[in-house]
């Protein structure tokens, strides 16, 4: 009888220590497991960090690229329109009766093209205006504006599908094209322009052809032509921006992105 309770003791004695074992090993896979849960959810929480920062860099980087173009842009455009609407007044004084009103009539269309270019720069900056507007058409002012101030001639051949962009995409490629044709009338000295769209399933091309002057590889990052921040705008929508010499004459452009709709 003796032997029988040790035995009963030695199996209860096991089974006890085998039930304390298993419960030590549940404690440690659910600590094991929360761990993981922590390390993984502060991981989250770094990369989430991590890439709110990168956004916010992103956002810096495009902001300053943006000052930098508006305020290449006032100087180039605004600046020397209200610069010739001053001279013209200084002059004013000192002009014969008969001449005063051809000055003033000049000054008064300075004024009034120093303000279109005030408009095509905020527009240019508005990703709600160009959507509501629509791609095309806001790109259809913008070649308008430009064979009428430079007499460049510029061929668009138009697709209604890049109405179909998202917003932010579309004042990117807006903001390309017209960088294209700044640097085609001022660095390539081009007589003809021609803008053209690939639109398929998988990727969205923009092709911007001119006739201008061809240049070194090396060339196309020198200071001044906005190589840099038309790369950079197209790395925010997945993008990039080719630059190549033509056969005979003039530089291509080429902004490919994939195509996502809005």
């Amino acid at each position: 009888m003796y032997e029988d309770y040790v035995q009963i003791g030695f199996v209860l004695s096991v089974i006890t220590i085998t039930f304390l074992i298993l419960i030590l090993l549940l404690i440690n896979l659910m600590l094991s497991s929360r761990n993981k849960k922590l390390r993984h959810k502060a991981e989250l929480l770094q990369a989430h960090s991590n890439q709110r920062e990168a956004t916010e860099a992103a956002r810096m980087e495009v902001a300053v690229a943006t000052f930098s173009d508006i305020s290449r842009d006032l100087h180039d455009e605004v600046g020397q329109l209200l610069t010739f609407s001053i001279l013209q007044l200084e002059y004013l004084s000192s002009k014969p009766e008969q001449e005063r009103q051809i000055l003033i009539d000049e000054v008064k269309q300075s004024v009034r093209d120093s303000l279109d270019a005030i408009r095509t720069i905020s527009r240019g900056l508005n990703p709600d205006f160009i959507h509501e507007q629509g791609l095309l058409i806001s790109i259809e002012h913008l070649v308008q504006r430009a064979q009428h101030k430079t007499g460049i001639s510029i061929d668009l051949i138009s697709n209604p599908e890049i109405n179909d962009l998202p917003a932010t995409t579309a004042v990117i490629v807006y903001r390309i094209i017209r960088e294209c044709i700044t640097n085609s009338v001022r660095h390539g000295q081009a007589t003809k322009i021609e803008i053209s769209f690939s639109i398929t399933e998988n990727e969205n091309q923009v092709i911007i052809s001119d006739n201008g002057i061809s240049k070194d590889v090396n060339a196309f990052n020198a200071p001044g032509l906005g190589a840099k921040s038309m790369s950079y705008y197209a790395s925010l929508i997945n993008g990039n921006v080719v630059f190549k010499n033509n056969t005979e004459n003039g530089v291509t452009v080429v902004l490919a992105f994939p195509a996502l709709k809005s």
